[in-house]
This record gives C-alpha cells, sequence and structure tokens, in this order.
C-alpha cells in the first residue's frame, strides 16, 4: 500500500511539475480601516508560486510586502496568502483568465508612529481576499478586493479592507 501511495505522489509531481510557475508582481491598493477615507497605497510588492491542478484550476501561495491602513496612516505588513482559481477562459500557454478567492494572514511590521497618539495597534490580520485575474503569456493583472477580520486598532471598529491591482511576471 505505502508503494502504491508514493507512486501516485510521484506521478501527481510529475504531471504538475511542467505547469509550476513562479510570479513577481507591483500593485496598488485603494486601502481603508474602518470608517476613515480611503487613500491610494503605492508599495506593494510580491512573490507567488502557482501550480496547475488541471487546465481550469490553480493554486498559489505568495509572500508580500504591503502598506495598508487609511488616510494619513501607513501601516507595512507582511502578508501571507493561499488562493485557489478557477479559469473559465483558457488557451493552454497563451491566456487565462480567472476568478480566485482565498485566505490571508498579515503581520504588522510598521505602525508608522500611530502608537504617538495614544493609540494601541494590534500586530495580526487574517482575513479573505477575492478577484479576477488575467494571464496572456507570461504577464498577469489581478484586481480583487481584500477584507480583513481582525481589528488592527484597539477601541473600534478598524478592520483592514481594500481594492486592489497587481501586475506582475511569471517565470
Amino acid at each position: 500500500m505505502k508503494k502504491l501511495l508514493i507512486m501516485l505522489c510521484v506521478c501527481t509531481m510529475a504531471v504538475c511539475a511542467n505547469a509550476q510557475k513562479i510570479g513577481v508582481w507591483y500593485g496598488l491598493n485603494m486601502a481603508a480601516c474602518g470608517d476613515a477615507d480611503r487613500e491610494l497605497k503605492a508599495l506593494n510588492i510580491g512573490v507567488d508560486y502557482t501550480a496547475a491542478i488541471n487546465e481550469a484550476f490553480d493554486w498559489s501561495a505568495g509572500l508580500a510586502y504591503m502598506t495598508k491602513g487609511a488616510k494619513e496612516w501607513d501601516p507595512s505588513y507582511l502578508q501571507i496568502d493561499a488562493n485557489a482559481r478557477w479559469n473559465f477562459l483558457t488557451d493552454n500557454d497563451t491566456y487565462k483568465v480567472g476568478i480566485l478567492a482565498g485566505p490571508y494572514i498579515a503581520y504588522m511590521i510598521t505602525d508608522d508612529d500611530i502608537e504617538d497618539l495614544g493609540v494601541d495597534t494590534k500586530k495580526f490580520d487574517v482575513g479573505i481576499n477575492v478577484g479576477v485575474q488575467g494571464e496572456y503569456k507570461n504577464v498577469f493583472l489581478r484586481v480583487g478586493y481584500e477584507y480583513g477580520f481582525m481589528d488592527s486598532i484597539d477601541g473600534g471598529d478598524s478592520k483592514m479592507d481594500g481594492i486592489y491591482f497587481r501586475i506582475g511576471y511569471a517565470f
């Protein structure tokens, strides 16, 4: 039985081996924190690992440095996300268009000195993101929405959310 499971794992890895990609991206987001006004944040960079399950489904995991927050507050986060993507328009290696969704976990690495105002921040955020991604050859564009489940500032509604735009290149 062990040999059969090992053979299945090796065969699965061999089938998926040529469908794996590493992507690097740069992005912008229109971030908000609770009821605060939205502001464009332009320092978002990341790397993704994507593997195809089959022609219609992919999964990916990524690491990013992101600025979020709201107007006049620019905390930065290290964020890990995992997404499943259903590609509803595909043409093998030429183009793909798909819908993606998945969870993320983020750790605040700078709080932009908001603690000087007597406000305590929470370092962890957990949330979900949904979006659409289009690929043409090795270039991709992703547009989506992130919503955090945890308050970022003690004592009020301060959940992070934002609309994001990312452009990248996959190797």
